[in-house]
C-alpha cells in the first residue's frame, strides 16, 4: 500500500521489542547502556526536567534566520522558504518556539531528533514536522543506503533521507544518536528512588518518634495483641496528617521518646544533593541556574555568557549545521542558518547605552543600526545610515596628502627613534 508516494505496511507484533535495551557496537565489543526509560519517567526527576526545560526553552526563544554571504559581509535573506518556516510557521500545528523546543527536548532525552520534510513541487521544504524518536527506526537497504521507518497506529511509513532529517546528539559507533543520560542514567534513577522514598516516608511513616513499652507477660500480651496494637497505632498516628498528634497509651504501657536517627534519614539530603549535581553535570548546566548554588559572576550578563558558551553553544551549532541541509538550490552554496544569540547576551540598559556610545563615536554602528537593535523606528534622514568618526582621527595617507612636509618630518623622527 502506498500513501502520498510512500510505502506503508502493517507493523508486526515484534516491532520495537529490541528498543528495551540500548546496545552500542564497538570494535572492542558491545557496551550496554541503560534500560529504555520513557520520556515521562525521565521527566519525573525534577532535576532532569529542570535541565531539559532550561536548555530547550533557551534555544527555542532564539530567532533562527537564514543569512547570505556577500563581498561586504552577510545579510539576512528571507527569500528561501526555510526562512519562513523557521521564523514564522514550521507546520500547521507548531509555532517556531514549540518546534525548536520539541526537537531540542528530543535530542536531550532520546539523543535523536527526526523531522519530516514536506516538499513543494520545486523541491523546497513547505513544512517541518517533528516525529517522536521512539517511533522511528533507522534501516539500510540492500545497497547500503539509509532509510527510515516511522511506526504510527500500526502502520509503517518508509521515508528516504530527502523526506526525513535525522539530527543525532552523540554517536558511539552507530548511526543512531545517544542522549547525554546514556552513561549516567543511574543519576536520574537515583533521583527518582529518593523522591519515592521521601514520599513514602512522609505519607506512610510514623513521625512521632516514640517507643511503646508493653508488659513483659506473654499471657497478658500475646503476639496477636502486638499486631493489633501495631495496626491501631498505624491507623491512628500514621501519615503526615497525624505527625504532631500525641500518643495515648493504656494501663501498663509506657511511651518514651525514640531518639534514633537512621542512617538513611541522616544521608537523605546529602544523597539528593549528589543526585542533583550528577544530573546537572551530565547536561553541563550550572547549579546556580537551578537555584542550588550561588552564582560566581558579578552580573547576569557574565552568567548568561558562560551558560551560552559551555551549555547552549554545542546544541545550537549542531542544530544549525543540520538545518543547513534543508537549503535547496539556488540557496545551498552561499546561504546558511544561524540562531540569534543576542537575547542571551543582552546587557542592562546602562551597559548597552555605553556600548552604543562607543560604537557610534568610533564608526562601528550607524544610528539606524542602534535603533534596530533597540526595536525603535529608524530615521529616514541621511545621517541615520552613516558611520561617524572623531575629527582628530585620520589615515596616514590622508595626512601625507594634506601636509607632505609634516608627514616627512614625522617619518624621519620615527626613523631616528
Amino acid at each position: 500500500m502506498k500513501f502520498l508516494g510512500l510505502e506503508i505496511r502493517r507493523a508486526s507484533d515484534g516491532v520495537k521489542k529490541d528498543t528495551q535495551l540500548l546496545v552500542i557496537s564497538r570494535s572492542a565489543g558491545s557496551l550496554l547502556f541503560y534500560p529504555n526509560m520513557s520520556r515521562a519517567e525521565l521527566m519525573k526527576n525534577t532535576t532532569v526536567s529542570a535541565c531539559v526545560m532550561l536548555i530547550a526553552d533557551s534555544i527555542a526563544q532564539m530567532t533562527c534566520n537564514v543569512y547570505r554571504k556577500t563581498d561586504n559581509g552577510r545579510i539576512r535573506d528571507d527569500r528561501p522558504t526555510l526562512s519562513y518556516l523557521l521564523r514564522k510557521r514550521p507546520n500547521f500545528y507548531d509555532a517556531p518556539f514549540t518546534f525548536k523546543q520539541t526537537i531540542t527536548t528530543d535530542l536531550l532525552l532520546d539523543g535523536n531528533a527526526f523531522i519530516f520534510i514536506g516538499r513543494n513541487p520545486d523541491g523546497s521544504p513547505k513544512s517541518l514536522i517533528p516525529l517522536p524518536p521512539e517511533h522511528v527506526s533507522i534501516k539500510f537497504d540492500d545497497n547500503g543506503d539509509v532509510y527510515y521507518e516511522y511506526y504510527y497506529k500500526g502502520n509503517i511509513y518508509k521515508y528516504s533521507p530527502d523526506y526525513l532529517l535525522h539530527i543525532p546528539a552523540y554517536r558511539y559507533g552507530t548511526i543512531r544518536g545517544v542522549s547525554p543520560l546514556a552513561y549516567s542514567y543511574h543519576a536520574a534513577r537515583l533521583g527518582l528512588t529518593l523522591d519515592e522514598y521521601t514520599n513514602d516516608s512522609f505519607d506512610g511513616g510514623i513521625h512521632s518518634k516514640l517507643l511503646i513499652e508493653v508488659p513483659n507477660d506473654e499471657k497478658k500480651f500475646t503476639k496477636e495483641d502486638a499486631q493489633k496494637l501495631k495496626e491501631r497505632i498505624m491507623s491512628a498516628y500514621g501519615g503526615k496528617e497525624h505527625a504532631n498528634d500525641p500518643f495515648i497509651v493504656a494501663n501498663g504501657m509506657k511511651a518514651s521518646a525514640l531518639d534514633l536517627e537512621s542512617n538513611a534519614d541522616a544521608q537523605l539530603a546529602e544523597n539528593r544533593t549528589y543526585s542533583e549535581r550528577e544530573v546537572a553535570k551530565v547536561f553541563r548546566v550550572p547549579l546556580y541556574m537551578l537555584g542550588k548554588d550561588d552564582s560566581k559572576f558579578s552580573n547576569q550578563e557574565q552568567a548568561n555568557t558562560f551558560f551560552l558558551q559551555h551549555t547552549l553553544s554545542p546544541w545550537v551549532v549542531r542544530l544549525q549545521q543540520y538545518l543547513d541541509r534543508l537549503l535547496t538550490y539556488p540557496f545551498q552554496n552561499d546561504h546558511y542558518v544561524e540562531f540569534d544569540t543576542d537575547t542571551m547576551l543582552r546587557a542592562d540598559y546602562k551597559s548597552r547605552m555605553e556600548m552604543y556610545t562607543k560604537g557610534l563615536t568610533n564608526g562601528v554602528y550607524t544610528p539606524n543600526q542602534i535603533f534596530e537593535r533597540e526595536n525603535l523606528p529608524k530615521t529616514s534622514e541621511v545621517w541615520g545610515d552613516q558611520h561617524f568618526m572623531p575629527v582628530n582621527l585620520s589615515t596616514v595617507d590622508k595626512i601625507a596628502a594634506q601636509n607632505p612636509a609634516d608627514a616627512g618630518s614625522t617619518s624621519d623622527n620615527l626613523k631616528e627613534d
